[in-house]
């Protein structure tokens, strides 16, 4: 599913971790018992095992860079590196992993509030709360870099 797939490359910035994702997420699908799987639509579904296993993801990296730091004297890159090198790209890389799914359901797939909700494990009037902090934390990077409107003071 190649939307999924250009979901967990945004997410995770990192095209060999998406690709690794995308084949557990689907492990995972199919393991899941039938009666389980009819209850809840396809896409969503897979969607929120995506996003769970990413987060289990960065979860796990943030332990092992924690780990590392005490051993190694040098700064270690908390964040992903963009796919690809445009400014709004790199910025988009800056947000946390739950506002760059937020933003990537909502305007890249076009989801609607109750359809992001179930996927992202919230309630769907939180969604709306949700994703406008991150479009505010987008526009805030993106004026930084001045590739926004100035704010008025």
């Amino acid at each position: 599913m190649r939307p999924l797939r250009a979901y967990l490359l945004r997410l995770g910035g990192d095209a060999a971790v998406a690709d690794d994702v995308l084949q557990e997420t689907y492990i995972r699908y199919l393991g899941m018992e039938p009666a389980h799987r009819e209850r809840f639509p396809e896409r969503p579904l897979l969607f929120r095992i995506a996003t769970n296993l990413m987060y289990d993801h960065f979860r796990r990296k943030s332990r092992d860079e924690r780990a590392v730091r005490g051993l190694w004297p040098f700064r270690t890159d908390e964040r992903p590196r963009p796919v690809e090198g445009g400014d709004v790209a790199r910025a988009f890389a800056t947000l946390t992993e739950r506002e760059r799914s937020l933003l990537w359901l909502a305007y890249v797939e076009e989801w609607r509030h109750d359809e992001m909700a179930p996927c992202l494990g919230v309630r769907p009037a939180s969604v709306r709360v949700m994703l406008f902090r991150a479009k505010s934390a987008l526009a805030r990077v993106l004026r930084k870099r001045g590739l926004g409107p100035k704010e008025a003071s």
